[in-house]
């Protein structure tokens, strides 16, 4: 089993390694989000010890700016109890709350030995980022990757939102960036009160609208600040003009 280290304190992956022996194939470590997300995708580990509060990205955020398609199994390795529990609540592979010594350090490889599935591996992990993202937080930043690095977006930036294919695309002044997440689930993580769904394919940032213009057979058009014009979906229009229309 091929493997890789995440943990931003230098001690806690020696701790790792020890453990570890000649049980498996360490072929990485890293010590901070960014560097594990640029690490996993190069070298596609069978497993992953992913430390939790970490700088740049937290252990939730590298899951979630990963590739789906190359999710390791992952041990979460944490000094926190509630997201320890919150992790393994939701079907986890395992974790590890510090400090935590070689016989449990056993036990979560165990565990990981006999999920022989990757199927049931991506669908655990699916499932923890689906119940990180029920939580009533609203998302204050989106993580997005381009051109081999990744961007940091805070939503306050965001101007609007258009669908692009099964994805959407993410216009922040003059540029736009492609965003791996449906319209729907987006919608669903951002505030309602600082964003508007306009239309099946549109997401406005409601302080963005500069004004809605009648157009015809009872329908409208919103003129953005940046001039971008969007049509008022039909389905939308009558919840856009009771919530936002003065």
């Amino acid at each position: 089993m091929r493997v890789i280290i995440i943990d931003d304190e230098l001690p806690a992956r020696k701790k790792i390694r020890t453990f570890l022996a000649d049980e498996v194939e360490i072929i990485g470590e890293a010590s901070n989000g960014l560097e594990a997300v640029n690490l996993i995708e190069q070298l596609q580990p069978d497993l992953i010890f992913l430390d939790i509060q970490m700088p740049g990205l937290t252990g939730f955020e590298v899951l979630q700016a990963l590739d789906k398609t190359i999710m390791p199994a992952v041990i979460f390795t944490t000094a926190y109890d509630e997201y320890a529990v919150k992790a393994f609540e939701v079907n986890a592979l395992d974790y590890l709350l510090k400090p935590f010594d070689e016989e449990r350090f056993q036990k979560a490889l165990e565990r990981v030995n006999k999920q022989n599935s990757q199927n049931n591996q991506y669908q655990q992990l699916t499932n923890l980022l689906l119940q990180l993202k029920k939580q009533p937080n609203y998302l204050q930043r989106l993580l997005i990757k381009t051109a081999g690095k990744i961007v940091f977006i805070k939503t306050d930036e965001i101007n609007w939102i258009e669908a692009e294919e099964k994805y959407v695309q993410i216009h922040v002044g003059k540029d736009k960036y492609l965003y791996r997440e449906t319209m729907n689930a987006l919608e669903q993580q951002l505030n309602s009160e600082i964003f508007a769904r306009i239309h099946r394919s549109y997401i406005v940032r409601i302080d963005f609208i500069k004004e809605l213009v009648p157009w015809s057979h009872g329908d409208y058009l919103l003129i953005l600040q940046d001039k971008t014009e969007l049509s008022l979906g039909r389905n939308y229009r009558d919840k856009f003009l009771n919530n936002y229309k003065n």
